[in-house]
């Protein structure tokens, strides 16, 4: 029987008609179908695909494609941050790539890494959609997580969602949508909101932070790995100019002269004998 669970997110009429407009989520949203497609289980859980009206499921699936899009980018910061870690500090801190990251940015570096090795499956998105949806509100980090996500949207250039030259809408709403619905979930309640806001601005200046840094980092180690080939390649025009300038013996130099003369006359008398063959042939 139907218990009529629905999405604890409710969008205004607006945003959903930018949404609907907008190519680029068009897109991602397409990107996702297909993946949804071909998944060998049905897309709902078989509580949730009993439970939710079809109206209510579309509406789960607008949101987790909304959610998908909000931590694309934080996910992708983390992935180059890692790379650019290990690849800047010495095989002995391997294990502790925050180490690469200074202040705020350090703090915001291992935060990411924790949310998202322990919700490893929630934002890959590749779960019921409801089942999805219904986990932001799960705890303080996941509601958190969302916050931040909208604070950055549009911030984290060369982040976002692959969708060529077209260009994501705004989701600010979001952020409004979620402070709604903690304020009116039973168990958070209207007084948790501010303090979660706080954390979550707090948060986002240090993602901003380590975004910077590792441009910073990349930039520095890109500018080393120029340097070390420019001299690796002064290095070896230093040795040939060295074996030019070794000075060679009267007795080698005149050996060396002897065999240029053999060698020459060998190449003329190989010409002459091609040239006498070649119009022997012809004359046949």
């Amino acid at each position: 029987m139907s218990t009529g669970i629905v999405s604890p997110f409710q969008i205004p009429r607006k945003h959903l008609e930018d949404l609907a407009n907008n190519n680029a989520f068009t897109a991602v949203r397409e990107h996702l179908r297909r993946q949804e497609l071909g998944m060998d289980a049905p897309s709902f859980c078989s509580h949730h695909r009993d439970s939710c009206s079809h109206q209510d499921q579309e509406s789960f699936r607008l949101h987790r494609d909304i959610i998908h899009t909000l931590l694309v980018p934080l996910f992708l910061l983390h992935t180059q941050a890692s790379r650019i870690a290990t690849s800047v500090l010495p095989s002995s801190r391997a294990t502790e790539p925050e180490r690469a990251f200074k202040g705020e940015a350090r703090s915001a570096y291992a935060w990411l890494h924790c949310i998202l090795s322990e919700e490893h499956d929630w934002y890959l998105t590749e779960r019921c959609p409801a089942c999805i949806v219904l986990h932001v509100m799960h705890s303080e980090p996941t509601i958190r997580f969302i916050a931040v996500a909208c604070l950055l949207s549009g911030h984290l250039q060369g982040h976002d969602v692959p969708v060529g030259k077209r260009r994501l809408p705004s989701f600010d709403f979001w952020l409004e949508t979620l402070e709604t619905a903690v304020r009116e979930d039973t168990f958070w309640g209207d007084d948790f909101w501010p303090e979660i806001e706080y954390r979550a601005c707090s948060l986002t200046d240090g993602v901003k932070q380590l975004a910077m840094q590792c441009l910073d980092l990349q930039s520095t180690a890109e500018q080393q790995e120029f340097e070390q080939s420019q001299t690796q390649v002064h290095t070896v025009k230093q040795t040939n100019c060295a074996w030019k300038q070794v000075p060679v013996a009267a007795e080698d130099q005149k050996r060396l002269k002897m065999n240029n003369c053999f060698m020459q006359s060998r190449r003329h008398q190989r010409f002459h004998v091609r040239s006498v063959d070649s119009r022997r042939r012809n004359m046949t």
